[in-house]
């Protein structure tokens, strides 16, 4: 997936274009842009360590003179460009790496194995440095890449942090530090007492009020981290402990945590502290908050944990979360989700990922953060402790679109959320709602151009929102983030074209099409196929100056020039019908432009005629600004829905109704009014028509498509 010399290379993939804040991320870096000044490499020493067969009073310079003990590495302060070889297979028990010296840019100090076999094993067991566990520490260092070891302690009853792998900033003045990879390391059953410990934890320490310590370029990738205790990757910083430290915010440069997976851990999974724009993706996160597998009569200290999350920032500034997986994230007392804008988190992103099964829903946004952007991830049957999208009060702005959310489980806690201060901006997201569950109405919200379909109590009053069947190929088939194809659109689809366009939209699907195909649509996928205009059936613009082809009831009807020649009734008493096509059509859509002529008046487009005594209307009525839609059955005319519209006397609109077996869908000027599905027998004809009743009109552009 990556560039194996390079520790900050991004990875790309074919037709995908990596997002502006990345690019930025990598010039600041000044990877890849070939305007980094040449470096010289440092030739170095490489030593060579051999559990079976080494000696400690050997040079160590060559694989049949190795060092044995990890004690004697331990005792040598290396230097640029030199590399440290464990022989694959050996095992090192109650022993770690502690390492001492620093590389130099393109010349860092190497840690890996040599030889054929399993990975190097380092069994710290209940060893301690300052009564602190570790399996490998770098101390104050720079210019260090760890790859390719198995790290654990075992199950101890000593109560004291304990880690994989610490690389620490310490001491008075620690200052910054350069270029730390972690690369390719297996750590597992590791227990520490509180939440600085656990797999890969990178820390800022300090004394009194000297400044903290600072890193610049981290990379930590392919590493399996599973069954610890607390945190499975993390960066911290003791500045939040200490209000004369200054670097709350930026302890972090240069971040990428990519390619890891992270099982079953006490806490939290992948958590970054105080980062400037760092870079998370393909991580995979599964069981983060579960109880570890442990024996609790040997490890009974485990410090009791109320809330957890999957993979979150905190403090942060530009991050980017990507192409990610996150499931089985568990509710304690609270949070459970995958993906969370914690405290004091801004301008940042959570884009490409897929979750599941997570019981505290799919994020959750805390309070002091503002200019963050949740789109074109997918969730499949997150568990609702606490909804979906859970705001708490205090949090800023927020734009949350093209996502896919499905649920079909028991889920029945609101969808979405809004806080007290910021707004919150949903947009273009399917809502596929085959649970239960209501949708949050408030002032701190907007929805535009949103898909809800399934159980739709509540739905918030989005004018462009979309009801029907969103035309999914297959969802709730995906079983990780590279198998959700079953959450593309149909060709058929409603929701192809029917998106509002966003600006700086990251260029990408979750897919990795581009943006767009032509108008937006609405999810996260970007419909790639051509779309095959629909067969028409019937139209009429009346420029023939001919209404031959209708048969009339009642009214006064004649072809009227009104800018181009339309249909006009002008009778305004009693009712007044026309009518045409074929009693064979079904299922079609219906459109035409109308225009009311009297106030209070009436008119609409009459389908599945069968006679003037078996039909159905939609409408638009000036009495009372409504649209209705009505059932006539063996001559009884019964409103089935209405809702509430402008409607102006005088205005041209356009009125459409798609009716596909029992379901009847109507819009007006291009925006979703009303759905019903008729529970009893349908009108036996095919017909369309129009209708009044002590009203005058016109009518133009009369369309049927099928």
């Amino acid at each position: 997936m990556t560039d194996a010399n390079s520790y900050a290379t991004p990875i790309t993939h074919k037709r995908r274009r990596l997002p502006l804040l990345v690019m930025i991320f990598m010039l600041v870096l000044g990877l890849g842009s070939g305007l980094a000044a040449p470096v010289t490499e440092a030739a170095g020493t490489t030593y060579y360590v051999d559990a079976a067969q080494g000696s400690d009073s050997h040079s160590g310079t060559s694989e049949a003179a190795a060092w044995k003990t990890l004690g004697k590495v331990n005792s040598i302060t290396f230097n640029p460009g030199d590399q440290i070889l464990l022989k694959a297979g050996g095992v090192w028990n109650d022993q770690y790496l502690d390492l001492h010296g620093s590389g130099t840019e393109g010349s860092p100090i190497t840690v890996d194995r040599y030889g054929s076999g399993a990975k190097p094993l380092i069994h710290f067991g209940n060893t301690a440095v300052g009564g602190e566990g570790f399996g490998v520490r770098l101390r104050n260092v720079s210019y260090w890449e760890i790859n390719n070891l198995e790290i654990t302690s075992g199950q101890h009853a000593t109560d004291m942090r304990r880690s994989g792998v610490l690389v620490v900033g310490e001491g008075s003045g620690a200052g910054d530090f350069r270029h730390i990879v972690i690369r390719g390391l297996d750590i597992h059953d590791i227990f520490g007492t509180d939440r600085r410990t656990g797999g890969i934890n990178f820390h800022a320490r300090g004394t009194g009020s000297a400044p903290e310590s600072t890193w610049d370029g981290i990379l930590i990738e392919n590493n399996t981290v599973i069954n610890v205790a607390d945190t499975g990757i993390q960066t911290m910083t003791d500045a939040f402990l200490n209000n004369a430290w200054t670097h709350k915010f930026d302890a972090f440069r240069g971040v990428v945590i990519r390619g890891n997976t992270v099982e079953k851990i006490h806490r939290d999974g992948i958590l970054v502290r105080a980062a400037v724009s760092p870079l998370i993706e393909y991580n995979k996160t599964k069981s983060i908050g579960e109880a570890c597998d442990i024996d609790p009569a040997v490890v009974n200290y485990l410090d009791n944990i109320a809330v957890v999350a999957a993979q979150w920032a905190y403090y942060t500034k530009g991050a980017i979360f990507q192409y990610n997986e996150a499931s089985d994230t568990r509710m304690l007392e609270g949070d459970g989700q995958p993906w969370d804008f914690d405290v004091e988190v801004h301008d940042s992103i959570y884009q490409y990922n897929y979750s599941y099964n997570n019981e505290g829903g799919t994020l959750l946004v805390m309070n002091n953060t503002n200019n963050n952007i949740f789109r074109y991830n997918i969730s499949q049957n997150d568990l609702d402790g606490n909804g979906a999208f859970h705001l708490l009060s205090g949090g800023g702005n927020l734009q949350i679109y093209n996502n896919i959310i499905y649920r079909s489980g028991t889920q029945n806690r609101a969808l979405t959320h809004a806080s007290n201060t910021g707004m919150a901006y949903y947009t273009n997201n399917i809502f596929y709602n085959a649970a239960s569950g209501q949708y949050t109405n408030s002032p701190r919200m907007t929805y535009s151009h949103n898909s809800f379909y399934g159980a739709n109590a509540g739905v918030p009053s989005d004018p462009y929102k979309i009801t029907g069947n969103p035309g999914l190929v297959s969802p709730g088939t995906a079983t990780g983030r590279d198998s959700a194809d079953g959450y593309k659109l149909l060709p058929s689809s409603p929701l192809i074209h029917a998106g509002a366009s966003v600006l700086d939209n990251g260029g990408l699907d979750y897919f990795g099409n581009p943006l767009y195909n032509d108008a937006p649509d609405i999810g996260a996928y970007e419909f790639q196929g051509t779309i095959t205009p629909p067969a028409v059936l019937f139209q009429d613009n009346f420029e023939d100056n001919d209404f031959s082809g209708w048969t009339t009831s009642g009214g006064a009807w004649s072809v009227t020039e009104d800018g181009t020649r339309s249909l006009s009734q002008n009778s305004g008493s009693g009712e007044a019908l026309a009518f045409t096509g074929d009693a064979a059509w079904r299922n079609y859509t219906y459109s035409a432009r109308v225009k009311l002529l009297n106030a209070f008046g009436n008119v609409g487009l009459l389908f599945r005629y069968a006679d003037a005594s078996n039909y159905y209307m939609f409408r638009l009525n000036d009495s009372g600004d409504k649209a209705e839609l009505f059932k006539k059955t063996a001559g009884t005319l019964t409103m089935v829905s209405s809702t509430n519209t402008p409607v102006t006397p005088g205005q041209w609109t356009e009125l459409k109704v798609s009716v596909s077996g029992n379901t009847i869908t109507a819009y007006s000027g291009g925006v979703q009014l009303l759905q019903w599905t008729d529970p009893e027998a349908q009108p036996a004809g095919g017909k369309i028509g129009l209708r009044m009743h002590s009203s005058t009109a016109r009518i133009d552009d009369v369309k049927v498509t099928e």
